[in-house]
């Protein structure tokens, strides 16, 4: 079968040549400097974890005295040249990494969905996929498998591109599934509010301190999920403007009726959650209250090895923030990880880690 270029030049006549790739001088005082570009439309090709790949070369590249810059918004010329004066490429795998072969310019690059030999071979370049061994790829465009290719595997791949002859110490243990979201978690147990949080998403945790003014406060200024462990004053809630979902907390065994307090939240257009604390049956709670969501409390996984940790959740709590609820229990602001009751409930907004 003939190829689309032979169909062409078949049609056309005319021959078919070697393609030329042209470039336009772009500014920059930047001598030494490696090049990256992450941004994509495509669900598929939203890599997590740069930030951390980052935190990882960093150290290497300032020892070496080399910067790395994003590629601007230039005319395609100017990033042709700008890839070219550069000593490395890191991205998606696309045209640029195409491009910057083709300049014989090393390059990592993240192949999302699809086999490496899908791709253009490559002289110089090194291209990083999940691993297929086990499930293949889908080469669906909604698939997110780019966040299993860990981050000390890039920054390794980009030591060794640049040939800084050093190794990634960084070893992952586990991510938790909403660790790239960036959480607030207050404990309403100090006066005063964060002009930084003004209208912005915040869990209020009732259920560990109940100081109703401060409750109120919060809900007058930033846009609150509020957990509780019991019913309150409906009236109050026309003081509160936006509350926007309750979490509801029910552990008591008592045939106490809930329903006035849930059915106000509803005409309130108030989302309602009802977590089922442990050794409840959940089945009657959910044949009681079928109009409402209700799910089970999280149940803590078995303890997992880990030293270190990284998290993106500001815990606050009597005035100081913490990276997560245990660090502030233990009054701990390091990065080392402390399996405890607290910490198995919240390791899907960790990430856990070794140094090796």
């Amino acid at each position: 079968m003939s190829s689309i270029v032979e169909v062409y030049a078949k049609d056309l006549g005319v021959k078919i040549g070697k393609p030329t790739i042209s470039e336009h001088f772009f500014p920059n005082t930047i001598d030494k400097y490696i090049c990256f570009d992450f941004d994509s439309d495509n669900k598929s090709e939203s890599y997590n974890y740069w930030d951390i790949v980052q935190s990882l070369i960093n150290p290497f590249l300032k020892k070496n005295n080399i910067s790395l810059i994003k590629i601007p918004s230039i005319l395609d010329k100017q990033k042709n040249f700008f890839i070219k004066k550069s000593l490395l490429y890191i991205g998606l795998a696309n045209h640029n990494t195409i491009i910057a072969d083709h300049y014989k310019i090393p390059s990592v690059s993240l192949l999302t969905n699809i086999y490496e030999n899908n791709f253009n071979p490559l002289a110089v370049g090194k291209i990083i996929t999940p691993d297929f061994s086990n499930l293949k790829p889908s080469f669906n465009q909604d698939c997110q498998r780019i966040n299993e290719i860990k981050p000390e595997v890039i920054a390794q791949a980009i030591l060794d591109q640049l040939e800084i002859k050093e190794k990634i110490i960084f070893k992952t243990i586990r991510i938790g599934r909403t660790f790239h979201n960036e959480v607030v978690e207050i404990v309403p147990n100090f006066p005063g509010i964060s002009e930084q949080l003004k209208d912005k998403p915040i869990n209020v945790r009732g259920d560990l301190h109940w100081d109703l003014q401060n409750i109120v406060n919060w809900c007058q200024f930033s846009y609150v999920n509020l957990y509780v462990t019991s019913v309150f004053d409906i009236e109050l809630l026309q003081y509160m403007p936006k509350l926007k979902q309750v979490i509801f907390k029910y552990q008591d065994s008592e045939n106490t009726d809930k329903s006035n307090f849930f059915k106000e939240l509803k005409k309130r257009k108030i989302n309602l959650i009802i977590e089922v604390q442990k050794n409840l049956n959940i089945n009657e709670v959910r044949l009681q209250y079928f109009d409402y969501d209700v799910v089970e409390e999280g149940k803590p996984e078995k303890e997992i090895k880990a030293s270190k940790f990284l998290s993106k959740k500001r815990f606050a709590t009597n005035g100081k923030s913490f990276n997560s609820e245990s660090s502030a229990k233990r009054l701990d602001n390091s990065d080392n990880f402390v399996y405890d009751e607290a910490s198995s409930k919240e390791l899907e907004s960790l990430y856990l880690y070794e140094e090796e």
